[in-house]
């Protein structure tokens, strides 16, 4: 079987969406009055389809055919008003509509080649909606620890396990393995990852017309600092 559509068929069990990231998202999304989303990188579309849920108007959209595809299924089958797309968030030119809020959630983020790259995808963001929340691992945390693995995720079907390998020229190559227990079958894959720090993160915001306006570490809302599990950054539009 192919990695990302091993993956893709297990995604919602490897990372469920737990009840302090469903709060964050609606107290989010209520607090600023924000009725229409476009959720970047929306993977099989838990997120979009939760928040869907109160009313707001969500496009989902991701660079993973299989993804889509199961998100689609899982719109038809809660009868959701979620609609969700193949797109790449290097190029959103052919989603016409503009939206209140832009998430970008899961470490999508981080899959740019580098700053500049990253200044046009937020640049991009910048022209389609006025309020963006963005969750990243805390790479600060990564980096300054020299992080070569991620705690392994058991469910009752797969054990899935994350390595860092730390490259000359400063991003990651993150090395991820899906164990079948029952058929021991392994199956691999490999992503480049561009590794946002803070300051790369504040510095790209400012540059390209975002002003942050909170910064935490989880989604329980603790204050970010250099050794949260993640960084998580709100931020509202201004003109540039």
């Amino acid at each position: 079987m192919d990695f990302y559509r091993a993956l893709s068929e297990h995604y919602d069990e490897i990372f469920p969406l737990k009840e302090p990231q469903k709060m964050f998202l609606h107290d989010y999304l209520k607090q600023d009055n924000i009725s229409s989303v476009l959720d970047i990188g929306c993977g099989t579309g838990t997120s979009a389809l939760e928040i869907s849920q109160t009313g707001v108007r969500v496009l989902g959209v991701d660079l993973s055919d299989e993804m889509i595809e199961i998100a689609k299924r899982k719109a038809q089958e809660r009868k959701s008003s979620s609609s969700f797309a193949i797109a790449d968030m290097r190029d959103l030119q052919l989603i016409q509509e503009k939206f209140e809020g832009i998430l970008c959630l899961g470490n999508t983020l981080a899959h740019v080649s580098g700053e500049t790259e990253l200044n046009q995808v937020l640049g991009q963001f910048w022209e389609k909606g006025t309020h963006l929340l963005l969750q990243t691992v805390n790479y600060d945390r990564i980096l300054a620890n020299q992080i070569i693995e991620l705690p392994i995720i058991k469910t009752s079907q797969i054990a899935f396990y994350r390595y860092y390998t730390h490259r000359p020229d400063g991003k990651l190559d993150f090395s991820m393995k899906i164990k079948f227990p029952d058929t021991k079958q392994v199956i691999s894959g490999v992503n480049v990852l561009f590794p946002i720090t803070s300051s790369i993160l504040k510095k790209a915001l400012k540059e390209t017309g975002w002003e942050i306006t909170g910064l935490w570490g989880n989604y329980e809302k603790a204050p970010w600092t250099e050794e949260s599990p993640a960084t998580i950054a709100a931020a509202k539009r201004i003109l540039r």
